[in-house]
């Protein structure tokens, strides 16, 4: 009995030192279609919903685009889906690569 609780307990210990080596990332993504007052924030809404968001920033550029800026847990999601999240709310994303 006594080396099951150990067994278990080491591995809780794996567990949680795998959790809090969880790499946060921060990528930059280009939005289309960024024109009205109200963009801004359902841009900001739909990617922040993402599991393992921990920020998001949306700021607009000129000719009806914007920047989001996301601070991410790269264990939880990447950024393809943080660009589709954007995407499936009606503002076009990808990822900058510059």
């Amino acid at each position: 009995m006594l080396k099951v609780v150990r067994t278990t307990f080491s591995a809780g210990l794996l567990l949680a030192a795998g959790s809090a080596f969880a790499a946060e990332r921060t990528v930059r993504l280009h939005v289309k279609n960024v024109s009205c007052v109200t963009c801004v924030p359902i841009v900001k809404r739909a990617i922040g919903r993402a599991a393992g968001v921990s920020s998001v920033t949306v700021v607009e550029t000129e000719g009806g685009s914007a920047v989001a800026t996301v601070t991410y847990d790269a264990a939880r999601v990447s950024p393809e889906a943080l660009a589709q999240a954007a995407t499936d709310a009606g503002y076009p994303a990808r990822v900058r690569t510059n």
